[in-house]
């Protein structure tokens, strides 16, 4: 345990609710890599001590701390709860889909990776999960559309043009 840590420990003990220590350490125990649990509790632990209204950035973190601890069902639930208090945030929507995904959860996953890309119209990551997405529920012509708005936002982008084009070529 470091100092800094014990510090803040300290400070919870004095004080359990003090919002800045809990905050602080759930952030250092989740850079240790074999302590992700317990910044997951932590981050809990946070989360809970705020009022809903200022619960978004935490239940982000939460929801990145639990993929860490490879929590999947967790994040899936957190994020959701951050999407409903956060509803402008790409990030959150992307993180989601892409656990939902991975679950074989694929309707969800679709309704949240097309609101990741809506909300970040830039963004490359949401649109290739999208696309195969698609293309696994037997949606040729949205996965293609999708695939095609992925070519416009490649442009310039040799390596990104590939990987589209590997894409499209699986699909035929």
């Amino acid at each position: 345990m470091t100092d800094r840590e014990r510090k803040l420990r300290d400070r919870l003990v004095k004080d359990p609710s003090d919002t800045g220590a809990l905050r602080e350490l759930a952030q250092l125990v989740g850079a240790a890599r074999d302590r992700k649990r317990e910044a997951v509790e932590l981050w809990t632990r946070y989360v809970d001590a705020l009022d809903p209204a200022e619960r978004g950035d935490a239940l982000l973190e939460l929801g990145r701390a639990q993929i860490e601890a490879r929590d999947e069902a967790g994040a899936i639930e957190t994020l959701a709860r951050c999407g409903a208090v956060r509803p402008q945030l790409a990030e959150v929507f992307d993180l989601r889909g892409e656990l939902l995904r991975r679950a074989g959860r694929l309707d969800e996953a679709v309704e949240a990776l097309a609101r990741a890309a809506e909300l970040d119209p830039r963004a490359v990551r949401p649109r290739i999960a999208l696309a195969t997405c698609y293309d696994v529920l037997g949606k040729r012509d949205e996965a293609r559309a999708v695939l095609d708005s992925l070519m416009k936002l490649a442009a310039g982008d040799a390596a990104l043009i590939g990987l589209i084009q590997e894409l499209m070529h699986r699909r035929s």
